[in-house]
């Protein structure tokens, strides 16, 4: 089976499972290896919550858990980075300071509000919040460019009130082109994060059009997340991956 290159844990602000669960959960897969990439988002503006990771700790933990299953599954220590202009040196610092294996790169804050929320879609138009949200990721890319892979590029569709009813990518194609032409310049991958399809919906994140496109822009690496918070989740959707994986001929990403 793949590995789950995006897996969050009770070091995130937003999941209570324990790291052993989750490698535990992995090994049971058959994975080869698990990425744990709990969030670190500078200057968060949601009132109540510190998506802050105790750095010490969860080194501490993952070094731990990559003795005890040693012989089972490799352990990838990874890292959720919220992409935002202001926290640019922020970003800087941690990456220079911290012995990442893996760096997942992504947007949550548009408008300094969470989508997840549904007050960010009071008295907002779909096209007009996607379309916010597209630059402000392409902007927060050019601030800040030292990570991995794109994680779940179009986000913001998840929690549209209209779910996936009113988003057509064509209606985004030159900021989408813009997005993925920059990526691939950088040599960053893309994700393809399957937890769209957990919540329902019939494609990943990013949208089957997008990883097609990305292809065609001349991208060849991705890689494959569920974004989990509960090991349940791991690996879900992942067939899917590897028929989107296969009918565009992309390589997948992995950490030796």
């Amino acid at each position: 089976m793949l590995s789950d290159y995006h897996v969050h844990s009770n070091f995130s602000f937003d999941s209570e499972e324990s790291p052993d669960n989750i490698v535990s959960r992995a090994i049971e897969l058959g994975m080869p290896c698990i990425a744990i990439t709990d969030h670190q988002d500078f200057n968060w503006p949601v009132e109540g919550e510190f998506p802050y990771i105790d750095f010490d700790n969860y080194f501490s933990t993952l070094d731990e858990l990559s003795s005890k299953y040693e012989d089972k599954i490799k352990i990838i220590k990874g890292i959720e980075l919220g992409l935002v202009e202001d926290a640019k040196s922020q970003c800087q610092n941690l990456i220079k300071n911290n012995a990442f294996d893996f760096v997942i790169g992504s947007c949550h804050i548009v408008d300094n509000m969470d989508p997840y929320y549904s007050g960010f879609w009071k008295n907002r138009k779909d096209r007009d919040a996607f379309e916010l949200y597209f630059k402000t990721l392409l902007n927060g890319i050019k601030s800040f460019d030292r990570f991995d892979t794109l994680g779940h590029m179009d986000y913001i569709v998840r929690y549209s009130p209209n779910k996936d009813t009113n988003y057509s990518v064509l209606d985004y194609r030159d900021i989408i082109d813009e997005i993925l032409t920059l990526i691939i310049s950088k040599n960053i991958k893309l994700e393809i994060n399957t937890a769209n399809l957990a919540k329902g919906f019939s494609f990943p994140n990013p949208h089957t059009d997008i990883i097609k496109r990305y292809k065609e822009l001349g991208g060849e690496y991705v890689t494959v997340g569920s974004d989990a918070h509960t090991a349940e989740n791991i690996g879900y959707g992942f067939d899917v991956a590897e028929e989107i994986i296969k009918n565009f001929n992309l390589n997948i990403f992995t950490i030796k």
